[in-house]
């Protein structure tokens, strides 16, 4: 594999050259997705074996690339601890007391349930929460008002109506942690009605950070989702109606909320094993002896989902995520490639590959919350996840571009380039809390993240759809897929352009005034 790196100038230019030229420049990062994304690497499950080697080719590749190792001890890795929680289908027992009578419910058909941590027996009156969001800053408060101390919420899945992309997902992924502040010792959600799959799995696992006090989930001793027809069964005697509230729902309404007269009890026995895995991390100290004490982290993860577990129907058991996210992590790797080759970064640039994004964003989570380096301040951070180079680079995505002024970093980069930034057209799907950057807006990190854009209505807005359906975790996400080169070439060398501008403004990167995520600890 050829070490030479080109000047960042020609990195730059790459977007403006021909074809067969992006071509080239992409080589070098297509070498590395096919090593991360190979059948022997089964995968990159969390913690696995396959996992390890792709850590240690990225230690490798950062290590070639001129970066100094920031994990711990001296080393490239920074050790992470999980811990896996499993129900034992064997033992399990629910039911619902209607009035004074407990009728068992059928996991599966009524409901299904996740192991979580701290799960157990329990028993304890459901109260209906609405939506059951907890978001006073932005007025919509489910559960202001409400009692939930040693109750289970009970809350429909969505958000209700002039919610911000941001602000809707990370109303669905806080949701817990108001309940719990509110004494609720469990959460069910409910879909829309006739939206149910018996065929679905049963009973679901938590992989959690051993770390208890980073873990989302704590103190929730059931959780799950409820069989949308077992509702009016649950609201009966509440003064709530189910046709009422689905057709609210349906308008995007605010939803009322009561508490039940019904309550669940519940023997859920569980077993639970540790695991380990590492993020990878290096580094290229500022120049500047002040500035260099503020650090930008560059991220992707690097774990993917594993293997199929049961037959295999197409005879590919491997889910080698190419695009999610090898392409994201040789992305990484080239990006330290690049800044080193230009040098002068005023401030310190870490470059972390992190494991579990695919389990909740662990890794980063635990990276944002406990940083490795020993000395230094985390103020901006800069992710890509399985960015789709599959359609020319005419724009980009960017998830968090309303929230802080690195938005004006990447606005002067991609206006220099003749690109845009695009409006992110499917808010409902939440990306914003579903990379790694939002491990570190939570710590009130200002940060971005990257896709290649398109405009809704368009060819390319099709290509792109289409590889979410037919590729998006499946084991055709793999290297036999068609890719576009010069694109690939041209977002890696924006990519580069862009950490070094932060790395060198001359300001601190900062919230807008107007972003509830200003705040830390979210």
């Amino acid at each position: 594999m050829r070490r030479h790196l080109p000047p960042i100038a020609a990195l730059i230019a790459a977007a403006m050259i021909t074809p067969h030229l992006a071509h080239a420049q992409a080589e070098r990062w297509w070498q590395h997705v096919k090593v991360l994304a190979d059948d022997s690497l089964k995968g990159r499950d969390t913690g696995s074996p396959g996992y390890y080697s792709a850590a240690r080719y990225v230690a490798s590749q950062f290590k070639a690339a001129g970066l100094q190792p920031a994990g711990v001890d001296g080393d490239w890795y920074q050790p992470v601890d999980f811990v896996d929680v499993r129900v034992r289908g064997e033992g399990v027992q629910v039911a619902l007391r209607e009035k004074s009578t407990w009728s068992p419910l059928v996991p599966g058909h009524d409901l299904r349930l996740t192991a979580r941590p701290a799960t157990g027996d329990v028993e304890a009156p459901l109260v209906f929460v609405g939506w059951g969001l907890s978001l006073p800053q932005a007025g919509v408060d489910d559960l202001a008002g409400v009692d939930l101390r040693g109750k289970i919420a009970v809350h429909l899945n969505g958000v209700p109506n002039g919610l911000s992309g941001p602000m809707q997902a990370h109303g669905s992924r806080s949701r817990w942690q108001g309940m719990r502040a509110k004494g609720a010792v469990g959460v069910l959600a409910v879909g829309a009605p006739g939206v149910w799959d018996e065929s679905a799995n049963r009973f679901g696992n938590t992989f959690s950070l051993a770390d208890a006090t980073l873990d989302d989930n704590a103190d929730q001793r059931i959780a799950g989702t409820i069989n949308p027809a077992l509702m009016p069964r649950l609201l009966a005697g509440s003064g709530l109606s189910w046709d009422s509230l689905t057709a609210m729902a349906r308008r995007g309404e605010r939803l009322p909320g009561a508490a039940l007269t019904v309550s669940l009890k519940g023997m859920l026995p569980t077993e639970r094993r540790t695991v380990r895995s590492p993020n990878v991390v290096g580094m290229l100290p500022g120049t500047d002896p002040v500035l260099r004490n503020e650090v930008i982290v560059i991220s992707a993860h690097l774990d993917h989902v594993g293997t199929m577990r049961g037959p295999a129907l197409t005879g590919d058991s491997i889910f080698n995520g190419a695009m999610d996210n090898a392409s994201g992590a040789a992305t990484l790797i080239e990006t330290a490639r690049a800044v080193v080759a230009a040098g002068g970064n005023r401030r310190t640039i870490v470059f972390a590959a992190v494991t579990a994004e695919e389990k909740g964003l662990l890794g980063s989570r635990y990276y944002g919350a406990h940083p490795s380096m020993t000395r230094g301040t985390i103020v901006a951070n800069l992710n890509t996840d399985m960015f789709l180079p599959l359609i020319p680079l005419k724009g980009v995505f960017a998830y968090g571009f309303d929230e802080s002024d690195l938005a004006d970093d990447l606005v002067a980069v991609t206006t220099s380039r003749g690109l845009e930034v695009y409006p992110d057209p499917e808010p409902h799907e939440n990306r914003f809390v579903r990379s790694d950057q939002y491990s570190f807006i939570r710590q009130g990190i200002p940060a971005l993240a990257f896709k290649v854009g398109y405009r809704p209505g368009t060819p390319d807005e099709q290509v792109w759809l289409a590889w979410v359906r037919d590729h998006y975790h499946k084991v055709s996400d793999d290297t036999a897929q068609p890719i576009d080169f010069g694109a690939a070439a041209a977002f890696n060398a924006l990519y580069a352009e862009l950490a070094l501008r932060v790395a060198n403004r001359a300001t601190r990167p900062a919230w807008r005034k107007a972003s509830f995520f200003a705040t830390p600890a979210r």
